[in-house]
């Protein structure tokens, strides 16, 4: 084989070549020794990569002018076997072609730096030599500027370049990989092959960066790089995760980039498969896929497999629903979940997290038309488990004291502290109540029970007195002194109500 050595003439005339003496006699010893070692060391034929040096974590002029002085003293070496490469233009010459990296990292030392340089096996990542020079402060500042070269070519990892799905790293599974980096506006692209599925298994991806940046994940399907199949951001802190099933064989395609074009930084990778069963009625993403949720039916069992896992139900309208009639979708389970609920065009109608029995999801959507309505159910924070749903078309019972929906309609309540059992029926209900004040003094006015209530005061006039929200727990309260005369009270609800959800009001003279 050919053997051959590419180097760079040092222009001596360049300001930042020009390093204080104490300086240069650090990086000359520095050049020197690794030159006289990495023979000793390199037995066969191959090529060695002189790479850069970072400091804090950025590739610097120093680096360049150490990858010069030593290829020099290299190249002066007759018989020396493998091929040298300077520097670390990925474009040009990847890491991962070269059999062996020269690289280092520079740390400031009290009121010098620490120079460490390592040269790695690539092909198995271990170190086969390492390194440490002290290098005085005076004079090393200008070469402490980023390397024209490493800003032309990016963050530095052994991936590199795979800045787009064409120049994909194709990594094998399970992968598990720190050090990676991002550059200002980089993105690495990884591609892993997903075999075929066997009987009722399907192939569940996983993957999640690690460390301080804040990094962003892009899923693509073997047949489309241009569309993401799925995305995350902030998984926990400034690091993404994606899990979901995979349905279809071949090379998946993996994008890691920053959240801010301008941050660069390193993070870490984890990428793995894992064959699953998934729970009943799977797969049910999307409105094509929803499952049937008969109305009436005995409730069916169903389970969140995974983080990203949305449930999908249909529930079809024969008929419109009357006045007083609602539709009723809940769920039973011990998970916290959400639910939404939109019509066949995909228009939002509405959502919720707790309503429910047991905080589960309940949603009550009145004045439905004839048609198809969609359900969707996911666990709230990535929650998974299993869970039961059902749907009715029902009539709620209100309470004694409707219709009581404005202050024309108020109903009465006494000022000794009775209390009386209410709840917001139908949809959209609040509650108007009059007393009356026949002797000037402090008043309680108060809501009891587990819902979430609020509370508005208004005298005989309309003119809004006090309101409240947290009295106690979720209850409203309102204590004052009260003059003679008329007063009313509006009660409503801060979130979604269904019909079982009762509360107490009462108005009790203190004094």
């Amino acid at each position: 084989m050919k053997r051959y050595i590419l180097f760079l003439v040092m222009i001596s005339s360049t300001a930042v070549m020009l390093p204080a003496e104490s300086v240069m006699n650090g990086l000359f010893e520095a050049a020197d020794q690794v030159s006289s070692d990495i023979p000793v060391v390199l037995h066969r034929d191959g090529d060695l990569l002189l790479g850069g040096l970072t400091f804090n974590q950025t590739q610097v002029q120093l680096g360049d002018l150490l990858v010069d002085l030593t290829a020099n003293r290299l190249a002066g070496r007759s018989g020396f076997p493998p091929q040298v490469v300077k520097n670390y233009t990925m474009l040009q010459y990847p890491p991962a072609q070269a059999s062996w990296v020269l690289s280092g990292t520079l740390y400031e030392a009290g009121a010098g730096y620490l120079l460490l340089l390592q040269l790695t096996d690539n092909a198995s990542g271990s170190q086969l030599k390492g390194w440490e020079f002290a290098l005085g402060s005076e004079g090393i500042e200008p070469l402490l500027k980023p390397s024209a070269l490493a800003a032309g070519a990016g963050s530095w990892d052994r991936f590199e370049p795979n800045n787009s799905s064409i120049e994909a790293a194709v990594i094998e599974l399970p992968f598990n990989e720190t050090g990676l980096t991002l550059g200002e506006g980089d993105e690495d692209w990884f591609a892993f092959d997903v075999p075929q599925n066997s009987g009722e298994k399907v192939m569940m991806l996983n993957a999640a960066t690690g460390g301080i940046m804040d990094t962003y994940l892009e899923l693509y399907s073997p047949d489309d790089q241009g569309f993401t199949v799925a995305e995350n951001d902030d998984f926990d802190g400034g690091n993404a995760a994606l899990q979901l099933p995979l349905n279809v064989s071949g090379m998946w395609y993996l994008k890691v980039r920053s959240f801010s074009s301008d941050e660069n930084g390193e993070y870490s990778l984890m990428v793995s498969l894992s064959e699953e069963v998934l729970g009943p009625g799977e797969p049910d993403e999307g409105q094509d896929l929803a499952a049937p949720l008969n109305i009436g039916s005995t409730p069916l069992e169903k389970r969140i497999d995974y983080s990203d896992d949305r449930d999908w139900f249909r529930v079809d309208l024969l008929r419109p629903l009357g006045m007083e009639e609602v539709l009723r979708v809940e769920t039973l389970s011990n998970l916290d979940l959400v639910m939404e609920m939109t019509d066949e065009y995909g228009n939002y109608i509405m959502d919720d997290d707790d309503s429910g029995h047991n905080n589960n999801p309940m949603i009550i959507a009145s004045g439905l038309e004839t048609g198809s309505y969609y359900i969707t159910v996911y666990g709230y924070s990535g929650e998974i488990g299993s869970y039961e749903i059902m749907a009715n078309v029902m009539v709620p019972v209100k309470d004694e004291f409707e219709d009581d929906n404005s202050m024309i309609s108020a109903s009465r309540i006494g000022t000794l502290g009775e209390s009386q059992r209410r709840n917001f029926t139908p949809m959209g209900d609040e509650d108007w109540v009059r007393f009356d004040v026949q002797k000037e003094g402090r008043y309680l006015i108060k809501t009891e029970g587990e819902l979430d209530t609020y509370m508005e005061l208004y005298d005989g006039n309309g003119n809004l007195v006090e309101e409240n929200d947290d009295g106690e727990d979720y209850n409203a309260m309102i204590e004052r002194e009260l003059t003679v005369g008329e007063y009313y009270i509006k009660v409503y609800p801060y979130s979604s109500v269904g019909p079982d959800d009762i509360y107490e009001l009462s108005v009790e003279q203190l004094r």
